[in-house]
C-alpha cells in the first residue's frame, strides 16, 4: 500500500505543478495588467490572487485532490488562503517599494512559487484531506490488546 501512496503523491505533485503554472500565469498577467493601468501593487496583487484562487480551488480540488467541492472545503481553503495572500502581498509590496514596479513584476512569480509550496502541503493534509482506505478503521472497531 505504501507504493500506492507514493504514486498518489507523485500524481498530486505533478497535477498541482501543472495547474499551479496556469494559476501563476493568470495571477501574474492580471497583476501586471492592473499595475500597468495604475492600480497600486497591494490591491492588484489581491485581485490577481483571487482570480488565481478561483481557478486553483476548483481545479485542484476536483482533479489534483479528487474531492467533491463543498462549502466546508471552501471555508478551509479561505482559512489558508487569507494569511498566505497577506504574506504574499506584503512580500510583493515590500519588494516593489524597494526595487520598483518592474522589479515587483519579476519577483512576483518567485514569491508565488514559494507560497504554492506551503499551500500544497496544507491543501493536501487539511483542506482536501485524503484518507487512504488502509489507514481508515471503522468507528466501532476497537484495537485488540491481550492482557498478560
Amino acid at each position: 500500500m505504501g507504493l500506492f501512496r507514493h504514486r498518489s503523491l507523485g500524481r498530486q505533485v505533478i497535477s498541482y505543478i501543472i495547474i499551479g503554472v496556469a494559476q501563476v500565469m493568470v495571477d501574474w498577467l492580471c497583476f501586471v495588467a492592473l499595475t500597468a493601468w495604475g492600480m497600486p501593487v497591494a490591491p492588484a496583487n489581491v485581485i490577481a490572487r483571487v482570480l488565481a484562487a478561483l481557478l486553483g480551488f476548483s481545479v485542484n480540488g476536483t482533479i489534483t485532490f479528487q474531492s467533491q467541492l463543498r462549502a466546508a472545503l471552501l471555508v478551509r481553503f479561505m482559512i489558508v488562503w487569507i494569511p498566505l495572500t497577506l504574506a504574499n502581498t506584503l512580500a510583493v509590496s515590500a519588494l516593489g517599494m524597494l526595487g520598483g514596479l518592474h522589479f515587483a513584476w519579476l519577483v512576483k512569480p518567485v514569491i508565488d512559487g514559494l507560497t504554492a509550496i506551503a499551500s500544497f502541503l496544507v491543501a493536501r493534509h487539511w483542506v482536501f484531506r485524503i484518507r487512504h482506505q488502509s489507514s481508515a478503521r471503522p468507528k466501532d472497531s476497537v484495537p485488540h490488546t491481550e492482557e498478560g
